[in-house]
């Protein structure tokens, strides 16, 4: 019976510090989880911020290719012929290999049809404008008759790019699939419209890299290219560029990173066709990291989320929509200290319950060895408090408690300090709390604090404090209002938050600079297309003055002259004179309306909607009361700057009939709108593919900006597109 007692209390005994393991190691192993959880999620979000912007620099150089495009389009169309030397001295003033990287070469390819072949070789035969020599070996590449050609025949640079001389782009003999790319050459002469690579280009280079091409096509000056049939009829030829994608992707990464980061770009498909079926379609390779000699990655699925970070996003480009893949082992981007925090955390709590367990066990099993495990346990509590105190101040955040019955506050170590105070061992007041706050926060954190007394809930908030010194520190203080042995008690942490705050003071003036620049930016662009315009009317203007009067008077003194030839000679190029100084003062108009500067911004607006109907086809109206007070100059150009873009936009991508402009006085703002009945966009769709505005979007919201205004835009699918600005009259 005695034993059977002593079993009994033996069982009585060990109950509690069973129970302790069993609550105390699956709260090891869910703290584990948790460490482990929370560094991954770190990693991935530097991860995704390190891709995200490598992404957006390589966006950005895409549109500055494109620029370049347009720019060598814009040659074309504002000369009547564009030899070999004149592409080349344009490309050389480019300086292409500094200010664009990643571009390999520009190109022209020009039509030739097949009654014309044999002249058209001749001619690039017999070319020296350039070389010497000319090219006798020349010959359309590959050989065969064929209705028509398009013929790659101005080159920069040439040296390392020969062979690209002569291909004709709709037979290309290098293409994996030349019927595509045939399509794809006769598309872009028919749309009018930027076009980009759907494939990987195959170059015979030294260097082993990828290559993606953009085409845009150039049609005969003077001649209406509105329809499909006046494009084909006003078709010469195309520009194109190819560019070097692994430099392009790999912007914006440091080197140490490219080791472990497998990089991709897939083809998704015509932004045309997504929008039309909402449905993404198969994605076509383009580039991977992984196989270019020597570069492979260690493997791993791409798919399998629990052992790899991937990040995607799409753009568009000209008229295809890309896909940039960044994925990388999580193995390879969480820091081998990183990776020692989960198991620390787990094997701390296993310590810890397991020295629980020991001082439980002890105490129930045996009450002789009470006083001697006291002392034991009171050196290990010594030693806790001291590591929790490290902690505390290696995170540099303390914790304190309030007694709202006396205000009286308790302070960790790390508190006083953060605080800028030597520690006491006697409490603290709650006065002296708000005593150490700056005294322009110290109203708000009151008002917070006696809040979350009263109401019971939690409080967040982020203050100064003062220093003895005079010093500020920056803190964030929290509370969570509770009860304890039936009374009421406000535990709460403070951190040292001040290197947070003077990043985020950093990453705040990095910005604000970057908008002042871009403000700059736009001004400078004013006074460029005022300086050139007055360029343009001082020098140009008067000497196509000056030779339309040589002209006339050689005319006059030929009167009588039987000599027919040379009298439709003289009306040919007068007739020239005329059209290129029509043309000089329409780019002068564009430049700087001088309407705007005499008459006012509603006057400007209106000779510029009547041209853009007359030139687009498309129905402009613009209403307004031509009484109102003129703004200023600033206001005045950087409205009908966002008129011409927003205009623009409509042009490219709304497919409206009809365009309404208003300008109206509100009170102390003047407010314009340019609304369209487009296809209109949808919001939610944007958002959701994280399709970031366009460089047009962002100089219209800056200039309004700059002018202390606003800018927004409405849309819907099928109800067209509104753009509604706002600045102070």
């Amino acid at each position: 019976m005695v034993k059977g007692k002593a079993r009994e209390s033996l069982f009585r005994s060990t109950v509690l510090p069973i129970l302790v393991l069993l609550i105390g190691i699956p709260a090891s192993f869910i703290l584990f989880s948790a460490v482990r959880n929370s560094v991954a999620r770190a990693a991935q979000f530097q991860f995704e911020r390190d891709a995200n912007t490598a992404i957006n620099v390589a966006e950005n150089r895409l549109y500055a290719y494109t620029n370049v495009l347009y720019a060598l389009r814009s040659l074309f169309a504002s000369e009547k012929s564009v030899d070999r030397l004149r592409f080349h001295r344009f490309v050389e003033s480019l300086d292409i290999q500094r200010r664009y990287p990643g571009f390999i070469a520009l190109n022209y390819a020009a039509h030739v049809p097949a009654t014309d072949k044999m002249h058209f070789e001749e001619s690039v035969r017999a070319d020296s404008s350039i070389n010497p020599g000319g090219y006798p070996n020349f010959s359309i590449k590959p050989p065969g008759e064929r209705p028509e050609y398009f013929v790659i025949v101005y080159l920069e640079p040439m040296a390392g790019n020969e062979f690209a001389l002569g291909i004709d782009l709709a037979a290309n003999p290098m293409a994996k699939n030349p019927d595509k790319i045939a399509a794809a050459v006769r598309m872009h002469r028919d749309s009018g419209e930027l076009s980009a690579s759907a494939q990987p280009l195959r170059v015979m280079r030294d260097k082993a890299a990828t290559y993606l091409a953009m085409r845009l096509g150039v049609y005969r000056l003077g001649m209406p290219a509105d329809t499909v049939a006046q494009r084909r009829e006003a078709y010469i030829g195309s520009v194109g560029a190819a560019f070097d994608i692994e430099s392009l992707i790999e912007a914006a990464l440091h080197k140490d990173k490219l080791r472990h980061i497998r990089r991709r770009l897939y083809d998704v498909g015509m932004v045309s066709d997504q929008l039309r079926s909402n449905v993404i379609g198969e994605r076509r390779l383009l580039f991977d990291t992984n196989n270019l000699p020597g570069r492979s990655l260690t493997s791993f699925d791409r798919d399998d989320l629990e052992t790899t970070f991937v990040y995607k996003e799409r753009i568009e480009i000209a008229d295809r929509l890309w896909e940039f893949e960044y994925s990388a082992p999580k193995d390879a981007i969480i820091s081998d200290v990183d990776k020692l925090l989960a198991p620390l955390a787990l094997g701390g709590g296993l310590l810890a319950s397991v020295l629980i367990f020991s001082v439980v066990y002890t105490l129930a099993t045996s009450r002789s060895r009470a006083l001697a495990m006291a002392n034991e346990i009171t050196k290990d509590l010594r030693d806790s408090e001291s590591g929790l105190a490290e902690a505390q101040q290696m995170a540099r955040l303390g914790n304190w408690t309030l007694d709202p019955a006396t205000w009286i506050m308790t302070w960790s170590a790390e508190t006083y300090r953060i605080f800028g105070l030597q520690f006491q061992t006697t409490p603290a007041t709650y006065a002296e709390f708000l005593h150490g706050v700056h005294e322009a926060d110290r109203a708000a954190v009151d008002q917070a604090l006696r809040h979350s007394i009263e109401a019971g809930h939690d409080c967040d908030v982020e203050h100064r404090i003062c220093l003895t010194d005079g010093k500020v520190r920056w803190a964030h203080t929290m509370a969570k209002p509770t009860r304890r042995n039936h009374r009421a008690l406000v535990p709460g942490t403070i951190m040292d938050i001040t290197e947070r705050r003077l990043a985020e003071e950093k990453v705040k003036s990095s910005h604000e600079q970057l908008q002042a620049l871009s403000r700059r930016l736009v001004d400078i662009q004013e006074i460029e297309r005022r300086r050139f315009s007055s360029e343009l009317h001082d020098v140009v203007g008067q000497n196509l003055t000056a030779l339309s009067i040589n002209l006339d008077i050689l005319k006059s003194q030929l009167m009588g002259n039987e000599n027919n030839a040379l009298q439709t000679r003289l009306n040919d190029s007068a007739d020239l004179v005329q059209s290129t100084t029509d043309t000089i003062e329409n780019v002068m108009s564009e430049l700087r309306p001088p309407m705007l500067d005499d008459y006012g911004l509603l006057p400007a607006l209106q000779w510029y909607a009547n041209q853009f109907s007359n030139r687009t086809g498309i129905h402009v109206e613009v209403h307004g009361n031509e009484r109102m007070e003129r703004l200023t100059p600033m206001a005045e150009i950087a409205l009908f700057r966002v008129a011409q873009e927003a205009l623009n936009n409509v042009l490219k991508h709304a497919r409206a009939k009809c365009v309404d402009i208003r300008i109206e006085r509100t009170g102390s703002l003047c407010v314009m709108s340019v609304a369209d009945d487009g296809t209109g966009f949808d919001a939610a769709s944007l958002s959701a593919s994280r399709r970031r505005p366009g460089f047009g979007m962002v100089t219209m919201r800056e200039r309004m900006q700059a002018l202390g205004g606003a800018f927004e835009v409405e849309g819907a699918p099928g109800l067209g597109t509104r753009v509604e600005l706002r600045v102070p009259c």
